[in-house]
């Protein structure tokens, strides 16, 4: 027996005791992984070349929402592409989702323009802007663990530490949400979900 052959041989009887004692190679124990269980609706619509998700969870003036419109405006006016060949996912926790919440939620709570930085104001100043991305296929995502903690920040101050009190307004908040509003269990889970296919991270302040 020649010397690359009893290699051979030796090399064969080793990869089969590998096999038999669970020693796989990576990539082949990878092969057998199964996909996630259960999929956000969000996670369908994220397709084309172009994909970003911009995050904030402070409100910043709402500058995730007007980066995302800039986003969109200036891919087409300044390179010709097509909004269908991008997706633009906008992800808001802490104190940001403030900006998805509709006019009777802000008129019903003034201390939701103060916490916001608009104090004073009834109406969500950047509900329009939301529409509008809304209607140009913008995933716009909230997080379900800043709603429920969101009594304790936008209650008035006297109001945040009755904790029954700030349960409720997690749920009022729930049913007050703009149109288009999907909300996703965690943001932290969502932008790495978003990362994993292929979308851009973008910190917009806070």
């Amino acid at each position: 027996m020649t010397t690359n052959t009893a290699r051979r041989d030796f090399l064969g009887r080793l990869a089969a005791l590998g096999a038999s004692i669970g020693l796989l190679p990576a990539h082949t124990a990878g092969a057998t992984t199964a996909a996630a269980a259960v999929e956000d609706p969000w996670m369908k619509r994220v397709t084309g070349t172009h994909k970003v998700v911009f995050h904030s969870h402070m409100p910043t003036e709402g500058l995730a929402i007007r980066w995302a419109q800039t986003f969109l405006d200036t891919q087409k006016t300044a390179y010709g592409i097509r909004e269908q060949d991008c997706t633009v996912i906008v992800g808001l926790n802490g104190r940001s989702i403030g900006w998805f919440f509709n006019d009777a939620l802000w008129a019903k709570y003034p201390s939701i323009g103060e916490v916001m930085g608009t104090a004073g104001s009834s109406a969500n100043p950047n509900r329009n802007a939301i529409a509008s991305l809304a209607g140009r296929n913008v995933i716009l995502l909230a997080c379900a663990n800043s709603i429920r903690a969101s009594g304790g920040r936008f209650l008035a101050p006297e109001q945040r530490t009755d904790p029954e009190r700030a349960r409720a307004f997690g749920d009022e908040v729930r049913a007050n949400l703009l149109p288009g509003i999907e909300v996703v269990p965690a943001m932290i889970v969502t932008l790495q979900q978003a990362q994993e296919r292929g979308c851009r991270y973008v910190y917009a302040g806070g």
